[in-house]
């Protein structure tokens, strides 16, 4: 084992074991120079092993700052693979919204949610963060006809952020009361790269993925009713399935 191994090795076992939790700086490059008596150089190879690991992230003035890595589980069963939503995860992380605002549907949109390009749909982007990072970014897009129903049945604005409607209650529940109960969901799931972005938003180290889910949700009639993008971060991010089989 090489010097920069050990020292990597060494830090490794300290943020698994907790003494360097998630947020929290390791120590400076000088401290381990003097710990370790080894160069800058074999310091910062050392760090480099443990970025590439995605177990730290190097931040320019601050130091060297130790990821959050708890998984976030994304669970389908039935029908809930429609209700498992950011409001179902509330519990064991935090749901913010970013923004909601009314704007022209571009021509992905206006085919995912079947209207004509150009139409009002409010764009709704959160962010669900669990323990000190953001585990998943989510852009929502809901036609005209179905905020104006939530509206209009007493449940508040849903391009409102400040004062959502669907704080501590279930957005499909919203749409159902308002006659326009949600009754299937088309998801597919892929992997890419990260954007700028979204690299920048979620802290992910180079090299590391993100798990993409697309989702249209359809009412009985089978006209939309959303869409969603949902982006996490590949290494934190799982999907799991418990589904009925027929034969």
């Amino acid at each position: 084992m090489t010097k920069h191994q050990k020292i990597a090795a060494d830090l490794r076992d300290a943020i698994t074991t907790g003494e360097y939790p998630a947020g929290s700086l390791l120590p400076a490059i000088p401290d381990l120079m003097s710990r370790y008596g080894v160069a800058r150089d074999t310091v910062r190879d050392a760090i480099a092993t443990l970025t590439n690991e995605g177990l730290v992230l190097p931040r320019r003035g601050v130091g060297t700052v130790v990821r959050e890595t708890a998984p976030v589980q994304l669970g389908y069963s039935g029908s809930r693979a429609v209700a498992r939503t950011w409001q179902d995860q509330a519990g064991a992380g935090q749901d913010e919204v970013i923004s909601a605002e009314w704007e022209p549907a571009d021509p992905e949109i206006a085919e995912r949610l079947g209207v004509e390009p150009g139409s009002r749909v409010v764009h709704r982007v959160r962010h669900f963060a669990k323990g000190s990072g953001i585990a998943q970014i989510t852009d929502q897009w809901l036609p005209e006809h179905v905020v104006t129903a939530v509206h209009e049945n007493g449940a508040g604005d849903l391009a409102d952020a400040a004062h959502r409607p669907d704080t501590g209650a279930d957005l499909f529940r919203l749409l159902a009361d308002a006659g326009h109960a949600p009754v299937e969901a088309d998801e597919t799931i892929t992997t890419r790269m990260p954007d700028p972005l979204e690299r920048e938003a979620m802290e992910l180290p180079p090299g590391v993925p993100v798990l993409v889910t697309y989702r249209i949700t359809t009412d009985g009639s089978g006209r939309p009713v959303e869409t969603t993008t949902a982006v996490g971060a590949g290494d934190r991010m799982s999907a799991r399935f418990r589904l009925p089989l027929k034969y």
